[in-house]
């Protein structure tokens, strides 16, 4: 006698557990399953880029996921953010960012022409000010009518006006932090959503759009080298020992012909690797802007001076990938 299909277990496609076919996690168009724990793990991981990750979409078929599935995941704040957000971006299709309050839960959409200094919160148990680029407190005046002492405190060093000086620093402080993050994770080529490898092969296939790459060279699987061109990505590691266009499938491979890389741990290959990156996205960054710059930037932001990386290190290193 045939079992009923109603009673049979699928699996999440995230974690692997059986869960029964009518659960209360979320299931694409394409019968792709996500435990509720997953389910919450991924709403999390949506919001923490919503610019890029909006409509979220199924990690396996790439599906556009079911909404009221995801939102039934959500928190009640995270509800209100991702809410707004489809809102209005629905509404303006300049939509930029989402503003967060550093010391509370309220957020704001804001567009790319929004240019504003000062993030001001509007919940009512907060009402700080905040910097739009240090992000660091200042007093907000009580009224429209600024008082002598209110003044004084803007003029103060950490008051309002003090932090002109971060927004004359915002676009190259920008440049920086996007030259540390370049060397903290890979993009995926096709759609620019960035993440980072597991233990696994350098094999990648992205969670947003399905498109399959190499976390090694970056490229997607149709532009990769292969010994066979119509091949699939198995192809691309053909030969990656003498090939300088191939890549190998594993990273601690590579350690096989060069010794700086560890050939047992791939933790420690992986940290190698992103060092490289690291070092590769400075070194273009102290290229274009002059050493006085970057010293200005360092009086403004304690952050950037506190960087922790050795400069002449960045600047002399051997930043080859791979010395064949």
């Amino acid at each position: 006698m045939e079992s009923d299909k109603k009673d049979e277990n699928v699996a999440c496609l995230a974690c692997g557990d059986g869960l029964p076919r009518q659960h209360n996690g979320v299931k694409c168009s394409q019968g792709h399953d996500m435990c509720t724990g997953c389910a919450k793990t991924y709403v999390a991981n949506i919001l923490s880029e919503p610019e890029n990750k909006i409509p979220a979409k199924c990690s396996l078929c790439a599906v556009e996921l079911n909404s009221i599935q995801l939102e039934m995941q959500m928190e009640p704040e995270q509800l209100e953010m991702y809410l707004m957000y489809k809102a209005m971006k629905i509404v303006d299709p300049k939509i930029d960012k989402v503003m967060s309050c550093p010391f509370c839960k309220y957020f704001e959409v804001w567009t790319i022409d929004n240019s504003a200094n000062f993030f001001y919160c509007r919940k009512e148990d907060c009402q700080k000010g905040s910097c739009s680029v240090c992000f660091k407190e200042f007093k907000v005046p009580k009224g429209m009518a600024v008082t002598e002492d209110e003044l004084e405190e803007m003029k103060s060093e950490g008051g309002m006006m003090s932090h002109y000086k971060c927004y004359e620093h915002k676009d190259i402080k920008k440049a920086w932090e996007d030259a540390l993050e370049k060397g903290t994770k890979r993009c995926c080529p096709e759609c620019k959503v960035g993440g980072v490898k597991d233990d696994a092969c350098t094999h990648m296939t992205c969670d947003n759009c399905n498109t399959v790459w190499c976390y090694l060279c970056g490229k997607k699987e149709a532009n990769c080298d292969k010994s066979d061109p119509n091949g699939n990505i198995y192809r691309h590691n053909d030969d990656w020992n003498t090939n300088s266009k191939r890549c190998p499938m594993y990273l601690t491979q590579i350690g096989q012909i060069d010794e700086r890389w560890s050939t047992a741990n791939d933790e420690e290959a992986k940290a190698f690797f992103h060092k490289l990156l690291t070092y590769k996205s400075l070194r273009r960054f102290l290229k274009k802007y002059r050493s006085k710059a970057f010293k200005n930037l360092c009086k403004v932001f304690p952050s950037v001076a506190n960087h922790g990386f050795d400069l002449d290190e960045v600047k002399n290193m051997d930043l080859a990938i791979i010395k064949r």
